[in-house]
């Protein structure tokens, strides 16, 4: 999924940082939010609760998660501990990541099949994403495709999220195309470039 930089500028804190350049991807932060993608029933909910420690419900049939589950991780760090030791400050906050489990995905979500945009909304939002993909063999959970093959489940997902990318894409383009031909800025004569040059890539 592409990640806009739109809104994600922050006013300086020193002098001295007036001119550092904002992030061409992401944002800033001490905090990042990674969200479990994949294909319904695969075990991205079990995966979920393994890695922050809770309770979310797994079960044994497709869209058992359907509004998404979000869990808080701390990123322990002897750096962190070292710096604030060392310099005492008045407050301290630590970096987390912000671990999202995301209802299942199907092919033709883009087009509003399963929860379709819901999900690629909820992907969206994230910094990241985790691709669980299933590998074993077991009849007795089900399986959305009817058997097993990683590589097929892969595609399906990655050929969503590039479907998602190109309604992005064109919906930031349009607009653009007519300030470059208006003369607008650089600023947005190189978002142009850079949004036809990603469009070429899909």
């Amino acid at each position: 999924m592409i990640i806009s930089d739109i809104n994600i500028k922050m006013p300086p804190k020193k002098k001295g940082d007036a001119n550092v350049p904002p992030p061409f991807f992401g944002r800033l932060g001490s905090n990042l939010k990674i969200g479990i993608v994949g294909l319904p029933n695969v075990g991205k909910s079990t995966f979920f609760n393994t890695l922050t420690k809770s309770q979310a419900t797994a079960e044994n049939f497709p869209f058992c998660t359907i509004d998404p589950n979000e869990s808080r991780v701390p990123v322990p760090d002897a750096r962190f501990d070292y710096l604030c030791d060392h310099y005492k400050p008045a407050s301290k906050v630590p970096a987390f990541l912000n671990v999202v489990d995301i209802a299942g995905l199907v092919k033709g979500a883009h087009e509003g099949k399963g929860l379709g945009n819901a999900f690629l909304s909820n992907i969206n939002a994230c910094d990241a994403i985790f691709h669980v993909i299933r590998a074993f063999d077991e009849e007795e959970i089900v399986h959305v495709e009817g058997d097993v093959n990683p590589t097929r489940d892969l595609d399906i997902i990655h050929s969503e999220l590039r479907f998602k990318d190109l309604e992005y894409l064109n919906k930031q383009l349009d607009p653009l195309e007519k300030s470059v031909a208006r003369g607008g800025d650089k600023q947005r004569k190189a978002e142009h470039v850079s949004i036809l040059l990603m469009d070429n890539l899909n």
